[in-house]
């Protein structure tokens, strides 16, 4: 096939966030996760280049390599700004966008707890304990979610601890700003981008979000064109590891109704 639908994470996290979500859906499509540079199982940058623009370069060639000629894109958080801005530059390529709890506007209450887990001392000293850490943040999530995170953004070091296993320019304030955004360009920056969305967009909120209020939901809402809004309730920022089943039946539902 040369049709995918391809979901881009968000920020300090991995394609594995999406395993639940890619499963449910590649009973009936083809799926795509991908890890973004810095994360996971892809190469980090030795500049310590993360602008979005260059993840924009990264999202085209890895397109391209792939041979892939039209696209379901599905992006959450920082991968749902991502999405927006390709979506907006490739719209002869991009037939259908969902944006997972990502604005131009989020909440610094979000952002500071994001910056908390991520500026953890020395890490963990068992799986268990970042467990526990990472339930702060992921409530909805089950054990077995959270320890699958666990060993996709964690590595045990010299001394036998649990530590990030990303680059260091996502957790040192001094290298990169203070918010989940590793581009040049200012969130808001975004709303250009979400102007010029051509495609049929469905935009999801979780209930419980710290990270989105509901007037930024339906500020992006009114600046797609012809895009719908699904809230899911049980599920705050991480949706696709809180609630899994309801986001893929969401998407599953939004894409037979464009068929």
């Amino acid at each position: 096939s040369r049709h995918a639908l391809l979901m881009l994470h968000g920020y300090a996290s991995t394609s594995e966030m999406w395993t639940d979500v890619a499963t449910d859906l590649a009973r009936e499509f083809r799926v795509i996760a991908l890890d973004m540079r810095g994360y996971g199982q892809s190469d980090r940058a030795e500049d310590m280049d993360y602008t979005r623009a260059t993840q924009l370069e990264d999202l085209e060639a890895f397109v391209d390599a792939v041979g892939l000629r039209s696209l379901t894109l599905v992006g959450h958080s920082m991968g749902g700004a991502l999405a927006i801005c390709y979506a907006a530059e490739h719209p002869e390529v991009v037939t259908a966008l969902v944006v997972v709890e990502a604005a131009p506007e989020v909440l610094r209450s979000g952002i500071e707890g994001v910056r908390r887990l991520l500026l953890t001392g020395d890490g963990f000293d068992s799986v268990d304990a970042a467990v526990e850490a990472f339930r702060a943040y992921q409530p909805y999530a089950s054990t077995e979610q959270l320890e699958r995170r666990v060993h996709s953004v964690l590595k045990m070091n010299e001394d036998g601890r649990l530590v990030w296993d990303f680059d260091e320019a996502f957790r040192d304030p001094q290298i990169r700003p203070p918010e989940p955004d590793p581009g040049q360009r200012r969130l808001s920056d975004l709303w250009d981008s979400a102007d010029r969305v051509q495609c049929p967009t469905m935009i999801i909120r979780g209930q419980d979000t710290d990270m989105l209020t509901p007037e930024a939901i339906q500020r992006l809402h009114r600046r797609i064109a012809g895009s719908r809004v699904s809230l899911i309730e049980d599920a705050g920022h991480h949706v696709p590891t809180d609630q899994p089943a309801s986001l893929a039946l969401n998407i599953r539902e939004f894409l037979q109704s464009i068929a």
